[in-house]
């Protein structure tokens, strides 16, 4: 399977398991010594410490994701892929959307993010002046 197809199929998984409020089910899909850069945070290193940041991400869930892949560039074992995403409530306001660059490793057939940097467009609910 192409790293495109493979990404393809682990969003679509990822869009259920945030609606659950699944943290363990995306956290499952980095791999162990995977880094999250979440904006004006420190790094998260580790499978661990990445569920442990979905886990406040998500909630209890019902929150729907969605990600728009742009472009994914594949080399052997590596891929990386840079696209956009929004998160909307059950009602469909967005609450946040940005843009992303994830690195794929590839792990015994199986594709895993290894890097995954994300910023968001939206500014906080209390100023809507554009950037």
């Amino acid at each position: 399977m192409s790293a495109y197809d493979a990404i393809t199929e682990a969003y679509k998984a990822f869009a259920k398991a945030y609606h659950r409020g699944d943290a363990e089910t995306i956290s499952r899909m980095y791999t162990e010594d995977a880094e999250l850069l979440i904006p004006e945070a420190p790094i998260l290193r580790g499978r661990e410490a990445i569920a442990h940041a979905w886990e406040r991400i998500l909630g209890s869930g019902g929150n729907n994701v969605r990600v728009d892949i742009g472009e994914v560039q594949e080399s052997g074992d590596w891929a990386y892929e840079i696209g956009r995403f929004s998160a909307s409530t059950p009602n469909g306001s967005v609450f946040q959307a940005g843009k992303y660059i994830v690195i794929w490793k590839r792990y015994s057939g199986e594709w895993k993010i290894h890097r995954d940097i994300f910023n968001s467009d939206l500014l906080p609910a209390q100023d809507s002046t554009p950037l």
